[in-house]
């Protein structure tokens, strides 16, 4: 049974909505599409009560193309802390964070994992494919005014999710699908949906392609040393065109980090968990179900990394280690 926003919820919801104050919004680390439009979203309704909103966000964004349409929009922050303002989480639960603590007034997002341990003043947490269904359903119980802008971004969250309403879309995301697809502004749509691709993509899908492990339907590949990571989700879903390949998991390193995308197009996996098994007393797992990331840090190998002669031996090393850690994790899953 899916929640709505029901009469109560748009009550409390309306109260926390004062004129003259300011609202900070954080999205999740490394934002999809679906964190960016969600949380543009929550900005216009702020705004559409007279309070100042600003929104930030932590790690990279992959889509240049949806980062420059929002370059005023966003704020990078070093990390997530506690404000004096009024603070939101958006399609960002509490309880993803393992640094400090923080108690925010606002939380909105989707999740089918378990909820306990989640406080705020208002929170929201449903179990559809997308928050941006959710925020469409505010935006029209709230009669917010929804430009071409923002409506382009909340269906191609959805869209991006979903592929196109072929896999793992539930009912509130058809609804808000048909609800908002009047308002789009087609040749944004199609910009965001056909980015340019750096050289950089192709070198590295290139390197991926030669150092590729398939096992049945998994894949694992690297592309090596790299001077920019942002590449590899991108590399990562060309991957998954491979005929008969259905999960890969695609790493790169930098001068200071073991960076590590997964994403797959099996429902009954979960590549959160799967990173989670595999490597989670490393570093932090950001994602969802269907994709995940962690960025390990090299620590005393960044030094022998600057070494020529010992690069070669240390990427096999990397890649002997985050391979069986990946294939042990994905058995066990």
């Amino acid at each position: 049974m899916f929640k709505r926003f029901t009469f109560w919820k748009l009550w409390a919801f309306k109260k926390l909505l004062s004129p003259g104050s300011r609202l900070t919004i954080y999205t999740r680390n490394n934002p999809d599409s679906d964190s960016l439009a969600s949380s543009l979203a929550l900005k216009k309704i702020a705004e559409h009560y007279n309070m100042d909103a600003n929104i930030y966000y932590t790690g990279t964004i992959q889509n240049k193309t949806l980062l420059n349409i929002l370059v005023d929009d966003l704020t990078k922050a070093g990390e997530i802390s506690q404000s004096q303002n009024q603070v939101a989480f958006v399609d960002l639960l509490p309880t993803e964070l393992t640094g400090e603590k923080i108690t925010p007034v606002i939380v909105i997002g989707h999740t089918f994992g378990n909820t306990e341990g989640i406080h705020a003043a208002y929170r929201d947490i449903r179990t559809t494919e997308t928050t941006s269904s959710i925020m469409i359903e505010y935006l029209k119980k709230l009669g917010v005014a929804i430009d071409k802008k923002l409506a382009t971004l909340l269906l191609f969250a959805i869209r991006d999710k979903t592929r196109t309403l072929i896999t793992n879309f539930t009912l509130p995301d058809l609804e808000a699908y048909w609800f908002i697809q009047k308002y789009v502004d087609m040749e944004l749509l199609l910009s965001l949906e056909h980015p340019s691709v750096r050289l950089e993509t192709f070198t590295d899908l290139s390197r991926a392609i030669d150092n590729k492990l398939i096992k049945g339907a998994y894949l694992f590949t690297t592309v090596g040393y790299v001077k920019d990571p942002s590449t590899i989700p991108k590399v990562c879903k060309y991957m998954l065109d491979i005929e008969g390949v259905s999960t890969a998991l695609v790493f790169a390193v930098d001068a200071a980090k073991i960076h590590i995308y997964a994403e797959s197009e099996n429902m009954e996996l979960n590549m959160k968990n799967i990173l989670r098994k595999a490597f989670e007393e490393l570093g932090e797992v950001t994602g969802e179900p269907s994709h995940a990331s962690i960025s390990i840090p090299l620590g005393v190998f960044g030094i022998v990394a600057e070494d020529e002669k010992a690069k070669t031996p240390l990427l096999k090393s990397i890649t002997d280690s985050v391979s069986s850690r990946y294939f042990y994790a994905l058995e066990a899953e």
